[in-house]
This record gives structure tokens, C-alpha cells and sequence, in this order.
């Protein structure tokens, strides 16, 4: 087997478990930029095995050439970037890593609620005007004793709970499936509608693969059940949350917040010009530290592996 790696850091450890296993490596050139939709058609059509991230998009016409089996593994948890055409289905098996980035991501949804309850951008700007905590639109809370709305049942979801539950909160979880999922049980969460969960959370944790059931599902409708005071945190997809409604609400709530982790979007940028410190949005680095990247293509390298063994 012959694999390809399009990140030039993918480490000696997961190289080391890929190729002890009897693949050959190649990892693309530190300082080269990486591959582009042409280069990348070459490379699927010249490896058994990609390694790329969520950057590379894999569409349908670039299969035109494969007749014969192909890995794809790709360092995330979502795979809506890897489109395959139904009768190259058989010949394509698609590796994702579901577990690498819970830690960092949960961490980030964390990070996010404390920074809007301890009003941490407003302090900042009022004291670089030189005013004291008077000066601040509303004073800084704790998290212990709200209730965090969760939104999903997988693995980040799972490690938002626990540290939710660390923190003295009570906990609401929607998810499709409540009898599949007894972890979540198991940590206190109540199985709650995503309607009751809008009215009832203090703060909201979105939590979802981007696909056709998810697309807007944080509505308009849906985001005029929340409370004005709640703070809304999304790690999904930008195609899963209505943003132009989510700001509106902020905009005319300033003690409404939006945290919003999503890939650089130009639309979105616009909408931000107008924004205060109750919104706060991030180009997806929310599992993008230094820990998960690692995590990940050990994940990737051992699944690999096991498929060549």
C-alpha cells in the first residue's frame, strides 16, 4: 500500500506506526502549498491512501479514473467535505477521526461560556477607556447553578456535560436518539425537546454533524424561544445555525451572546462589522490545538495500519 499525507507535520510517531506496518509513506513538502483540486485528483488516482484535513474538498468528478479500492482519511470528525459518487461507493473507505478533538473542543465551549459570564471582552474595553466595573452593561455572573442546554449526544457533547458538571450546572440534552445514549443519562442530563431546551438554557451548546436533517436547525423560530440573557455557543457547522438571526437577537439583546466557531466565511464578515463584545466568532479553532492534531493522526495511523495488517 502506498499512502500520502498532505500535512508536511504529520509526525514521526503516527509515520512510525504507519510504515512499520509495511505501507509507504509520503508526506508532502514543508513549505510547498498543499495540494489543490488538481493536484489532489492526481494524488487519489496515484495512492491506495490519502491523509488530508477538512481544507481539501473531495468531489465526485475526481473519482472519474479510480477502478480500484481507495482509503480516505481525513483528520476530523465530520466527512461533508468527501463527496463520492454511488457507483464508487464500494471501492472507497472513508477513516475519520471521532474522539481526537473532544478534549479541545469541549474546552473551547467552556472557555467561551466563562469568557461571556465573566464579561471578559467588555472589561477589557471599559478598562482601556479608562472606566471602572461600573461602566460594564451587566455584571459578571458564575456558571455554577445555570443550566447548560446541550445540543447532541457524541463524543464533544459528552465532555461538555462533564465539565458542565464540574462547574455545578444543570443539564439538558437534546438528541434524536435518548435511548442510544445512556452516557449521557448516566451524568444527571435531562432528555429534553430542542424547543424546551431554548427556553429553559442559560447557556446553549450546538453540537452537530453538518447534514440534510441539520441544515438551519438552530431556526429563526427556534432562536426567539431563547432567553435574552442566554449565551448561545456553536462548534457545528455555519450551514446548521440561522447567524444573521442569531446577531439580530444580539443586537438588540446586548446581554445576548454569540459564540460562533465556523470556517472564514466572506458573508459572515460583513455581517460582523457592526457587532459589540456579546459576539464573538472564530475561524474553527476550536479542535484545531496543538494536542488534538496529534491525537488525530495517531488515530488515523493506527486505523490505517489495521487496514493493511
Amino acid at each position: 500500500m502506498k499512502a500520502y499525507s498532505i500535512f508536511d507535520d504529520f509526525g514521526a510517531e503516527a509515520s512510525e506506526i504507519i510504515r512499520k506496518n509495511g505501507i509507504i509513506l509520503d508526506i508532502h513538502p514543508a513549505g510547498v502549498p498543499r495540494p489543490d483540486a488538481v493536484q489532489m485528483q492526481k494524488l487519489l488516482e496515484e495512492y491506495d491512501c490519502i491523509i488530508i484535513g477538512t481544507s481539501q474538498k473531495i468531489s465526485q468528478d475526481m473519482f472519474e479514473k479510480i477502478e480500484t479500492p481507495r482509503i480516505i482519511a481525513t483528520a476530523s470528525v465530520g466527512i461533508d467535505h468527501i463527496c463520492i459518487p454511488d457507483e464508487k461507493k464500494h471501492l472507497i473507505r472513508i477513516i475519520n477521526t471521532p474522539k481526537a478533538n473532544a478534549q479541545s473542543v469541549a474546552e473551547f465551549t467552556m472557555a467561551c461560556a466563562l469568557s461571556c459570564c465573566k464579561r471578559l471582552a467588555e472589561g477589557s474595553h471599559v478598562y482601556a477607556n479608562g472606566k471602572d466595573n461600573k461602566a460594564l452593561y451587566r455584571k459578571p455572573e458564575d456558571l455554577f447553578g445555570k443550566t447548560i442546554g446541550v445540543a447532541g449526544a457524541g463524543n464533544i457533547s459528552v465532555r461538555i456535560m462533564e465539565f458542565a458538571r464540574f462547574f455545578g450546572m444543570n443539564i439538558l440534552c437534546w438528541t434524536r436518539n435518548p435511548e442510544k445514549h445512556p452516557e449521557v443519562s448516566a451524568l444527571g442530563a435531562k432528555f429534553v425537546s430542542l424547543e424546551e431546551l431554548a427556553d429553559s438554557a442559560d447557556v446553549i451548546s450546538v453540537n452537530l454533524p453538518n447534514h440534510r436533517d441539520t441544515q438551519k436547525i438552530i431556526s429563526a423560530s427556534l432562536i426567539e424561544h431563547m432567553k435574552k440573557n442566554a449565551i448561545f455557543i456553536s462548534v457545528s457547522r455555519l450551514a446548521t445555525i440561522d447567524l444573521p438571526a442569531l446577531l439580530q437577537k444580539a443586537e438588540t439583546y446586548p446581554e445576548f451572546y454569540v459564540c460562533a466557531d465556523i470556517d472564514p466565511d466572506a458573508e459572515v464578515t460583513k455581517l460582523l462589522s457592526q457587532t459589540g463584545d456579546n459576539v464573538l466568532v472564530t475561524p474553527h479553532i476550536g479542535g484545531g490545538t496543538m494536542e488534538t492534531r496529534k491525537r488525530m493522526f495517531r488515530e488515523l495511523a493506527e486505523a490505517i495500519a489495521a487496514l493493511n495488517s
